[in-house]
Parts: structure tokens; C-alpha cells; sequence
């Protein structure tokens, strides 16, 4: 597409979002165009709906560029790829994670400083810290993890995730402790600064003008998530959640 091509839309912002070469500040609601770059601040988050039903939520502190984005609605088929220059990325996949053909699956892919990361289906946090790449795979079919040396890595266990380093070699599969699952959480939903001392950071604000916290069961938009569950099997990313961390069912939903 040509740049300022329409490929998403808006529909979490907390205050602290900037975008384009102007950068200009972003607010609910906004059209996402191609090529577009987005900062945000030590409280900024912002949750991001590709066309295709694909969603991309980037934490304080961070940095994303959309690289690539082609979808036929018909066909239910395309591309995906963004640049996470720095910071925090979680990615639900769409339509495009989920198509198959005889040449392989497509997958959302996410460039890093060290690594390629491509989420097939389901729901993968992604840190990139300096030359340190760091990938957790939560809920779906699969995550690759492919370093700059040619080396790649497939994971399909929720909880379980990867790491790269400035050789670009990923390592070998380990499974995220409880307290990393609930940090990276709290970075998309509660995010890392305050306003004053002892006084909470503002929540994100969903569409439907509902908090988005850091509870599992309403920080990956259970909309989005209930569709997600519905296309690739009976078991809920809200449920793989909570399993992962050690969390009860919490009725609530924004």
C-alpha cells in the first residue's frame, strides 16, 4: 500500500502516545495509517485494530514502526510486519496469523533489533530491551523466533518463551515465571509511572469507555479474544491466562 494507506484503527489510548514525524499526539479513535511510527511516554499505551482483526498493544517506554500491511477481506489473507524498535509489544493475531495454504502458514511478524518474531493465531508478548530480544508465546498454535545468525526456534507452549542476544542466536525454551507474565501485564494495563507519589497511573481507556487493568481477564479485550478463541480451538486466552499465572476466573469484564 501507499503510504497513509488506512490499515487500522485506535481503540485503547492512554495519555502519552505520540505518532508520525511531527508526532503529534494520538487519541481514541484515530485512523492507523501505513508507515506509521508510534512513541510513547513512561505512562503511554496504546492498543491498536489492524483490518484484519489483528491487534498490537505497545507499553510505556516504547517504539513501533508499521512496516508491511495487506489484507483481502475476501480471501481473508495477507501480510503483517512492524518494527519494534524498542520497548514492549503484545500481539493478538487476526485473519492473517490464521491462513494456511500448501506452502505454509502466514504468520504476524515483529522485526527487533536481533530477531524476527512471527505469532501464528494466538497471543505473544514481545520485549526488546537494547540488543536483548525476549518473546513469551501465551495462547494459540505457534511462535517462531528466528535470530539474525539464520538460527530459529519454534515454540507452541503457552508459558514457555525465548531469548536473543546481540550474537542473534535465540535460546533455548524456558518457562516464564508467574512475576515475569504479571510485569509485562502490568506494562500494558497498568503501565510503569505515576503522577505523584502514591497515586496510581491513569488506566487505559477502552472503547466502550470501560478501564482496560491489569487483570488477564480484561487487559487483552475480551471481545477481541473471544472471537480469537472461537477460530482456533475451545480453549479461552482469558483461561490460558490465568492458568499461567496461578489466577482465579474474575467475572468482571470491561
Amino acid at each position: 500500500p501507499q503510504p497513509g494507506t488506512h490499515v487500522g484503527t485506535t481503540t485503547a489510548v492512554r495519555p502519552g502516545v505520540t505518532a508520525g514525524v511531527d508526532e503529534h499526539i494520538v487519541y481514541i479513535g484515530a485512523s492507523v495509517p501505513y508507515g506509521e511510527k508510534f512513541k510513547t511516554d513512561s505512562t503511554g499505551v496504546i492498543h491498536i485494530l489492524f483490518m484484519d482483526q489483528s491487534s498490537m498493544t505497545l507499553g510505556p517506554n516504547s517504539e513501533l514502526i508499521i512496516n508491511e500491511f495487506v489484507f483481502d477481506s475476501e480471501a481473508r489473507r495477507g501480510s503483517i510486519a512492524v518494527n519494534l524498535v524498542k520497548g514492549a509489544l503484545r500481539v493478538v493475531g487476526g485473519f492473517i496469523s490464521k491462513f494456511s495454504n500448501p506452502q505454509g502458514f502466514s504468520a504476524a511478524r515483529v522485526q527487533t533489533a536481533t530477531a524476527t518474531i512471527g505469532i501464528r493465531g494466538g497471543i505473544s508478548m514481545i520485549d526488546q530491551n537494547g540488543q536483548n530480544t525476549s518473546a513469551v508465546f501465551l495462547f494459540g498454535q505457534q511462535l517462531q523466533v528466528a535470530g539474525l545468525n539464520g538460527q530459529t526456534l519454534n515454540i507452541t507452549r503457552p508459558g514457555f518463551g525465548s531469548t536473543i542476544g546481540a550474537n542473534g542466536s535465540p535460546s533455548a525454551p524456558f518457562r516464564a515465571s508467574p512475576d515475569q507474565l504479571a510485569n509485562l501485564l502490568q506494562r500494558f494495563g497498568g503501565g510503569s509511572g505515576t503522577t505523584a507519589p502514591n497515586t496510581p497511573p491513569s488506566p487505559l481507556i477502552s472503547t466502550n469507555g470501560s478501564p482496560i487493568g491489569s487483570n488477564p481477564n480484561t487487559s487483552i479485550a475480551p471481545d477481541r479474544t473471544q472471537q480469537t478463541s472461537s477460530q482456533v480451538n475451545n480453549q479461552t486466552p482469558q483461561g490460558a491466562l490465568r492458568h499461567l499465572l496461578g489466577t482465579e476466573p474474575n467475572p468482571h469484564q470491561s
